[in-house]
């Protein structure tokens, strides 16, 4: 009795563990759409201001106004997808990577309106391109690069694979990957498989010759 209460704190010290990660990534990556968001607004309110600007025929204040105003526009202004929450996400990876000089080459293909849950292929490519850019942190400057592919492969199915390079071990045992930053398993995978299986997917990661591979399958549910 005591070994099954001992043995169920652990696994509910790992769950707490587990959700309040998710959580603090919930909200990084909300504030960050939203930011993105803002940003956007604020462009449209900026060429209006500039129209009128324009019309006065004042050359120098157009010239400061446009100087003020991108010191102050975030660097979230690249466009991957028609999809805004995800072009958000994808464009705050891509600007930290840019920020830190670590390659990072992205293809995707995908509508304004999508097949699977928005929300959770967010969180999906959150936390592989956390676990990508943590992994290239750990790399030699020449190694570096990161990866990402997104495409619909038919009308009910989305699949995703990133891949990074990485210098080091892989703590994995039983098929499950261990963190390097704590003890026990690693939150982020552990993450990606729970929200593949709740769109009834699937996911796989892999690792060979120095390159981490992570493929993901999600399933709508028409």
């Amino acid at each position: 009795m005591m070994a099954n209460i001992l043995n169920k704190n652990k696994k509910l010290q790992q769950e707490n563990l587990f959700l309040s990660v998710q959580q603090e990534r919930y909200e990084n990556l909300r504030s960050a759409i939203e930011d993105a968001r803002q940003a956007r607004h604020d462009i449209r309110h900026h060429f209006i201001q500039l129209s009128t600007m324009a019309k006065d025929g004042d050359l120098e204040k157009i010239k400061e106004y446009l100087q003020n105003a991108m010191d102050k526009i975030p660097n979230l202004t690249y466009h991957f997808c028609e999809n805004q929450s995800v072009d958000n996400v994808i464009g705050y990876y891509y600007a930290l990577a840019q920020k830190e000089e670590i390659p990072f080459a992205a293809r995707v293909d995908l509508p304004k309106e999508l097949s699977v849950d928005e929300m959770d292929l967010c969180l999906i490519l959150s936390n592989l391109l956390e676990n990508a850019l943590e992994a290239s942190r750990k790399t030699t400057a020449a190694q570096q690069q990161i990866s990402l592919e997104i495409y619909q492969h038919s009308a009910s199915i989305l699949l995703i694979r990133v891949e990074n390079n990485f210098d080091g071990t892989i703590k994995e045992k039983n098929h499950l990957f261990h963190s390097t930053k704590r003890k026990g398993l690693g939150i982020g995978t552990q993450s990606v498989r729970r929200m593949a299986e709740k769109n009834d997917g699937s996911c796989n990661f892999t690792y060979k010759d120095g390159v981490f591979t992570a493929k993901v399958m999600l399933r709508a549910d028409l």
